[in-house]
């Protein structure tokens, strides 16, 4: 038994790794390895029966699972906003992200973190899976009795465990799967760039007994590494040290190092897990991305924190899990209902006194807003619709105006010597509403003169101006009139 489950699901076999939580830290309990027999799918029926088998007999369970999606599932994309503040760029990287991703947002699930902020904008690093795919997933996953809470992609748990490895200049961590080889390009804040290249263990001539390699695969594979490596130093002005060979053929970099003209060495699996547990059995190198993935529940900063497992996929706590609970709330709930039972005689005529007022006051407020308009015996149902009705129309009238390009517009308007702090921004067809605050009063003056001075806007006028609570900042309203 673990209090966390690192699983990695390969193509060739599972491992797993355990972490158990104690009071002075945590210690690795747990690991375990199930080979698939050669030649059959992941999800075969023989491999489920197996599997089933193996994981009641090493009795394989945890409130806390957390497991790695095949790459091949995931978009990655590297995006710009033009934001600095967490607020606004949770709401603008859907719409940077849609003009780059081939996967429809509406229909798939994303996560995102930030790699860098500059003076005007932010550096993101995405990920995104459609929902069939996520779907298809978790129900294969249930077959095995995997329900993870925790959805994450190798490079982000490399990117935790990478953080034990103190290193400031930028490095690739690169772990050669069955069938495919995933390159995490890190450098002392974490991961900033994600490469997977369709060419693995079986293509190269390895297994796990012998390490006889096909020259010609290796070739290719070098360069394909060469080239991400050529890209990524370019797009980031950088320039990686080294790369650092994770996973079960660790000892393939030291026969390509020659031909990757670059030094390589082999991930300290046994010196992280030192560094990170109080305690820990000795380990074999194809335990590191399933250390990586329990860790990421475990260490006190994780840098990258992806869980896909987000919306109609959020985790839910199997029955067995809250079964102890029930009694409490069993009797909590019966006693609620007695009370219940003697209230409502109580209230029962207050409430339908109260039903009576309340409707005559929506048919009140519903003749005020719309004085020729018939109620049709139904005041909010028609309210309802007419503001719909509205609302339709005023979106068509404000289509026309793009949202994240106005805020652009309006932040880039305003001195770079200024301190503001937006609190309320609404954007109607003909004008904005802004509401914020500013340290001094001259402030305020500074930014009507910088909004004025774009083309898109006719007039800017003070509505309101008071100093707030603390008496340290001015709270002020404008009208912005666009042309």
């Amino acid at each position: 038994m673990a209090d966390v489950l690192g699983i990695d699901i390969g193509r060739y076999s599972i491992k797993i790794a355990g972490i158990r939580t104690t009071i002075r830290g945590a210690r690795l309990n747990l690991l375990k390895e199930f080979v698939f027999p050669q030649g059959s799918s992941l999800f075969s029926d023989s491999n489920v029966d197996a599997l089933k088998t193996f994981f009641a007999i090493e009795e394989l369970t945890s409130s806390n699972i957390i497991v790695s999606l095949p790459s091949d599932l995931v978009a990655v994309h590297t995006i710009s906003v033009p934001f600095t503040e967490n607020k606004f760029i949770s709401k603008a990287v859907a719409t940077e992200l849609e003009g780059v991703t081939t996967i429809s947002l509406e229909e798939s699930v994303m996560d995102y973190n930030i790699i860098q902020k500059a003076q005007d904008h932010s550096l993101l690093i995405t990920f995104s899976i459609s929902n069939d795919a996520m779907k298809t997933w978790l129900d294969a996953l249930s077959l095995l009795d995997i329900d993870p809470n925790i959805v994450c992609v190798s490079h982000c748990a490399y990117s935790n465990i990478a953080a034990f490895l103190k290193l400031d200049d930028p490095f690739i961590i690169l772990d050669i799967g069955h069938s495919h080889t995933s390159l995490s390009f890190m450098n002392k804040d974490g991961l900033f760039l994600a490469r997977d290249l369709k060419i693995g263990a079986q293509a190269l001539g390895l297994t796990s007994e012998r390490n006889a390699i096909n020259e010609q695969a290796a070739t290719l594979l070098v360069n394909q590494i060469k080239f991400a490596i050529d890209v990524a130093e370019k797009r980031y002005n950088t320039q990686i040290r080294a790369v650092i060979f994770a996973g079960r053929f660790y000892e393939t970099g030291k026969l390509l190092e020659k031909q990757l003209e670059i030094e390589t060495f082999s991930l300290p699996i046994n010196d992280i897990a030192k560094a990170a547990l109080t305690d820990s059995p000795p380990l074999e190198p194809q335990y590191s991305l399933a250390l990586a993935l329990a860790l990421s529940n475990v260490i006190k900063k994780p840098r990258n924190l992806i869980n896909l497992r987000k919306g109609q996929f959020q985790f839910k706590r199997a029955i067995e899990q809250i079964r102890g609970r029930l009694f409490t709330t069993v009797g909590i709930l019966a006693v609620l209902v007695i009370m219940f039972i003697v209230n409502i005689s109580y209230g029962y005529i207050s409430l339908n006194q109260k039903k009576n007022i309340l409707e005559n006051k929506m048919h009140e407020l519903f003749k005020r807003a719309y004085p020729n308009e018939p109620s049709l015996g139904d005041p909010f149902g028609t309210m309802k619709y007419l503001v719909s009705k509205e609302k339709k129309r005023v979106e068509n009238l404000s289509s026309s105006i793009p949202t994240v390009e106005m805020l652009r517009e309006l932040s880039t308007a305003i001195p770079k010597d200024v301190t503001v702090d937006v609190t309320e921004l609404s954007i109607d067809p003909e004008q904005i509403t802004l509401i914020g605050k500013t340290p001094t009063i001259d402030a305020i003056d500074k930014i009507v003169a910088g909004i004025k001075t774009l083309d898109t806007i006719k007039d800017v006028k003070v509505i309101d101006t008071s100093r707030s609570a603390d008496q340290k900042s001015f709270k002020f309203q404008l009208s912005i009139t666009l042309k």
